[in-house]
């Protein structure tokens, strides 16, 4: 029985006694009415009816009745395949950090020396695998381009609802009214006050939760971890937690943009960052005009608006090495068009229009829309051209450490294009990894749109496992990398994929694993020098041993399931805290 289907006065299920909390309202949701409904559920319920929540919150969703969805049909084609999109990159991240983890230089192009030896022409000292080929590597090693695509994908969402505010009809003015104001205009704005108290919460709770999960993990069970380093006690490593979580929830700070409780939170940061550009922006420049101000002045206040965003994309990714701020503008700069296009097309009243015009706003590119409008089948073939063009570029190879030249030079390909890399992201004061996000960015914004407007491709991120994939994105990516720490560890040595040579704390924490799997009679697979020793020949690509795909093919179930949890214990409880807060500080005495 849900809480709102419960009477006001409820029967214990559990301990009768005097009620220690007043039964609060549905409509209360003040502190003191929020732990009364917490007493309430765990102190008048049976022990039976608590073990079956447990347990139908343990029940993987793949044992589940599926779940009617309210949303209308056309709701659906608009916003799941976004969430498919970003399932599906959160998936690649997954395979990305497992495969880059235990196989070196695996990110380097097709054909690209792995390890110096004599025998260098012999493919197995050679990236000469399948795993290295344009596109297909995108499994192995498109981590980096499936975070710029987070980006695109976030800049798109979070500006959207409040571009449509601006190009609906505002209610009219009321007489007497002071300085204007109302209708839509004031949706505008609430939409972006929620946005930005909201944002926070919404990221920065998730990776607190699942990193104190984390922290108590090998004090509670006592296991062994690579990373981070251990504390001496349990009171210790909270201590250790709260003070890097503190350090990371200012987001405005350089260098080391991760808690050291997870490596791959570096991208929370910046997605506050974007995400607090991305809304500001908009602010400013949605919010010139006021609500009874002429169609004229709407119309150049929205074209001024969509043509500095599109400057300003242009200005981070070559005027300055800013592709990540870059991609949430041209998610905005999408979404803008998008509405434009959209508006332009549908039937409004002569009133409107002439109080709006948002169809009469030219743009710079306008006349080259409209060719491609009228031809379809020229349309199509420059879609599909865009998507092999994005495919392509995400397939850019990736060095932390080598130079531009030193990465690209010998590509065929990437040596061109890597001399067309603007000189803000070669320059002496960047590290070499940064150069990698030029192409990366045009990569993710040419793929969003390409997946965006054609159909067929679109009708791919629909599908029953993208949407379960999209629906637990951020769990997974929050979750896959203490998993990668705390049980694939295991794996790799037990199976060989990791064999050495063990440093001292290595040996301690994980010698006696190594190769107890691989070394069995009755192990199925030949026993081949494994991917650490890649300076001898080896009968399998690289990147595809049959015991690293048995690593894998264990991990992920237990990643997705995880994932699962992660997205009912932190991710939607955070979501609903966001909002709980959002309306406590709206709340009016």
């Amino acid at each position: 029985m849900s809480p709102r289907d419960e009477p006001l006065e409820p029967v214990s299920l559990g301990h009768p006694g005097p009620r220690l909390l007043p039964v609060p309202s549905d409509d209360d949701n003040s502190i003191a009415s929020t732990l009364a409904r917490a007493h309430r559920a765990i102190f008048e319920t049976s022990p039976r009816h608590l073990l079956r929540l447990l347990l139908d919150f343990l029940k993987p969703e793949l044992l589940q009745p599926p779940r009617r969805r309210h949303a209308s049909r056309h709701d659906r084609a608009n916003t799941a395949w976004l969430d498919g999109l970003r399932g599906w990159a959160a998936f690649s991240v997954c395979l990305a950090h497992m495969s880059v983890y235990t196989h070196p230089r695996i990110e380097l192009c097709y054909g690209s020396l792995i390890a110096p030896s004599p025998d260098s022409g012999h493919p197995s000292l050679r990236n000469a695998t399948p795993a290295a080929v344009p596109v297909l590597r995108l499994f192995w090693s498109g981590g980096h381009f499936a975070v710029m695509l987070f980006f695109v994908i976030s800049g798109y969402v979070l500006t959207k609802r409040p571009i449509t505010l601006l190009s609906q009809p505002q209610s009219p003015q009321k007489p007497g009214s002071e300085g204007g104001g109302g209708g839509n205009r004031d949706a505008f704005v609430d939409a972006l006050h929620s946005a930005l108290f909201r944002r926070p919460i919404r990221l920065l709770l998730p990776v607190a939760l699942s990193t104190l999960l984390f922290a108590t993990s090998w004090h509670v069970f006592g296991i062994a971890t690579p990373w981070p380093e251990h504390q001496a006690s349990l009171p210790a490593e909270l201590w250790n937690w709260a003070r890097d979580l503190l350090k990371f929830s200012y987001f405005f700070r350089n260098r080391v943009l991760y808690t050291l409780y997870n490596i791959h939170t570096w991208t929370i940061p910046v997605e506050l960052r974007g995400s607090y550009s991305v809304l500001i922006w908009l602010f400013l420049w949605g919010g010139q005009s006021s609500p009874a101000s002429s169609s004229c002045d709407y119309g150049v206040s929205t074209r001024r608006r969509v043509v500095a965003t599109a400057v300003m994309t242009i200005y981070l990714v070559m005027g300055a090495a800013g592709a990540w701020y870059a991609a949430f503008f041209a998610g905005m700069l999408t979404a803008e068009i998008d509405i434009l296009s959209s508006t332009s097309t549908t039937s409004v009243s002569a009133h409107e229009k002439l109080i709006y015009s948002y169809s009469k706003i030219r743009l710079p590119w306008d006349g080259l829309l409209d060719f491609l409008r009228q031809r379809p089948r020229f349309r199509s073939l420059l879609l599909h051209a865009m998507l092999a063009a994005g495919l392509y570029l995400a397939s850019e190879p990736s060095s932390d450490v080598l130079k531009t030249d030193e990465l690209l030079g010998k590509c065929y390909g990437w040596k061109t294009l890597g001399r067309l890399i603007p000189a803000p992201y070669t320059a002496s004061d960047e590290p070499e990894s940064v150069a990698r996000w030029f192409w990366l960015f045009w990569a993710a914004w040419l793929l969003f749109i390409s997946v965006k407007e054609l159909d067929w491709v679109r009708s791919l991120f629909e599908t029953r496992f993208s949407q379960y994939l999209g629906k637990h994105s951020f769990a997974l990516y929050l979750v896959h990398g203490p998993l990668i720490a705390l049980y694939s560890e295991r794996l790799f040595y037990l199976t060989g994929v990791k064999r050495g040579p063990l440093s001292e704390t290595e040996a301690a924490r994980f010698g006696h694993l190594m190769n107890r799997w691989r070394d069995n009679p009755n192990w199925p697979f030949p026993r081949h020098p494994t991917p650490s020793a890649v300076d001898v020949r080896q009968p399998y690509y690289y990147g595809l041993e049959p015991e690293f795909l048995l690593c894998v093919a264990l991990s992920l179930p237990l990643f997705l399931y995880a994932a699962e949890l992660g997205t009912r214990l932190f991710d939607e409880p955070s979501v609903r805290a966001s909002r709980w807060a959002y309306r406590r500080l709206m709340k009016r005495s």
